[in-house]
């Protein structure tokens, strides 16, 4: 099969008053995925593609088949889900722990569908969405469930995961609500899939649309404190106040939601009361990373996963940069590279002046995760969400452009020959460190830095 080629539509900017057309090139299931240049890819213009030595097609390739074949499965012969993965030590509803009993996230959903969808990968796209449309069928949901087993129920019960016979990490499941993160993907994913796949069987776009209008009713919410703030409510739970309680700013997609209002500014069926999409974008910068400023170095932009409105400490969780926080970078120069605002160039500015000022005088490779936000201190394990995304944050740092080479190349040889392997353990699980978030983002990473997530056509 040819590589898919389309032309992109024109992209606004308010800072802009030029616009250029684009193209895109992307690829397919049977054809080798290709690197693209700055111009095919459709970023825009003042990123910093890594280099071929940085990361290579072949590199590329190899990230990419080890998600999709190790982490994607079928369920029945046309469906399937991104198993969770971490051992297999998933606890069923008898407590029983087996290899088969694989749970999948939403947000596992949402990274898989953006990656076939990108990867031109329709016959696994196909199955993954099906699977996503069972678990709304099955459930009478407007959303996905966050947490569901393999034939699309939710898990409800206390789960634990690890390796067999080592310690295991419980955690309740929480009642088989929504997680927001996840549907906003799966959106993301169905309007790329609309604009490679329209009239091919599948509305794709209907589909976003319903997920779209679904977060803009129900799952945007309006904070008045402070002036007023529109933050993502992160999950369901009796009295939860995200306003008061607690939020994830990760939740929080700029790129993708100043997509949505676009396409809501095209069509009267997509909600965007009041500019709600824009003003959520905007929103997260104003009112959340940028109140991130603790630290050595005065200009700290290593958040919290978790955080109140107010920038307090949520009790019960981590106050660190720790994994969900690992993939903010990622998301906000997703923002740039499709929308090129000055919140996010500067916001990434700050974060790669923090590493190029600290005590690893610039080095991600004595980085690792779960990342002290008042030292810059790791806890002292390696992480690919973190590492990844300091790499792609560096596309936009022009001021030291050798950094965006350096940080990729040195993620991606951890990734592929480092002491974060892919290897499937003896006894038939998954090494502990191999779940599905850290997989999945490092093949969206290994897209993004080779020209691959290009803005959708937004009618």
């Amino acid at each position: 099969m040819k590589p898919f080629i389309t032309t992109r539509p024109l992209f606004s900017c308010a800072l802009f008053s030029s616009v250029l057309l684009l193209s895109a090139t992307g690829f397919s299931a049977e054809a080798a995925l290709s690197k693209q240049n700055l111009a095919n890819s459709g970023y825009w213009g003042g990123i910093l593609l890594p280099d071929n030595n940085a990361i290579s097609a072949s590199e590329l390739n190899t990230i990419y088949n080890r998600f999709v074949d190790n982490y994607i499965v079928n369920v029945g012969s046309d469906k399937a889900r991104v198993k969770w993965g971490s051992g297999g030590a998933l606890r069923d509803g008898s407590g029983n722990v087996s290899k088969d009993a694989y749970a999948t996230a939403s947000e596992g959903m949402g990274y898989g569908m953006l990656i076939t969808a990108y990867g031109n990968d329709k016959t696994r796209f196909d199955k993954l969405y099906r699977f996503y449309k069972k678990t709304i069928d099955d459930n009478n949901a407007a959303l996905m469930p966050w947490l569901v087993w393999d034939n699309a129920s939710p898990v409800t019960n206390q789960i634990c995961y690890g390796i067999v016979g080592q310690n295991q990490t419980c955690f309740g499941a929480g009642g088989g609500g929504p997680a927001t993160d996840g549907d906003v993907d799966i959106a993301m994913a169905l309007f790329v899939a609309a604009d490679k796949w329209s009239g091919t069987g599948i509305d794709y776009r209907a589909e976003a649309i319903h997920i779209v209008n679904e977060l803009h009713d129900n799952w945007l919410h309006w904070c008045a404190d402070d002036g007023g703030t529109w933050v993502v409510k992160p999950y369901q739970k009796s009295n939860f106040d995200p306003c008061k309680d607690e939020i994830d700013a990760s939740y929080s997609i700029p790129a993708f939601f100043r997509f949505f209002a676009e396409v809501a500014a095209l069509d009267s069926k997509v909600s965007n009361t009041n500019d709600r999409w824009n003003s959520a974008a905007r929103d997260l910068y104003a009112k959340l990373l940028d109140k991130q400023k603790a630290g050595p170095n005065g200009d700290k932009t290593f958040v919290p996963d978790w955080m109140k409105l107010d920038g307090s400490d949520v009790s019960g969780r981590s106050t660190n940069y720790g994994s969900d926080a690992s993939r903010i970078p990622w998301r906000v120069t997703m923002d740039y590279a499709w929308y090129g605002t000055d919140e996010s160039r500067n916001w990434t500015r700050r974060l790669i002046n923090d590493l190029v000022n600290n005590s690893n005088n610039g080095d991600i490779s004595g980085i690792e995760a779960d990342i002290a936000r008042s030292t810059g201190n790791s806890a002292g394990y390696n992480g690919r969400s973190f590492s990844g995304g300091f790499a792609v944050a560096a596309m936009l740092y022009d001021w030291y452009p050798a950094n965006a080479n350096n940080y990729t190349n040195h993620w991606v040889n951890e990734t592929l020959n480092g002491s974060l392997p892919w290897n499937i353990g003896a006894n038939g699980y998954e090494n502990a460190n191999n779940d599905y978030y850290g997989m999945a983002l490092s093949t969206l990473y290994a897209l993004t830095l080779t020209g691959n997530t290009y803005k959708p056509a937004a009618n």
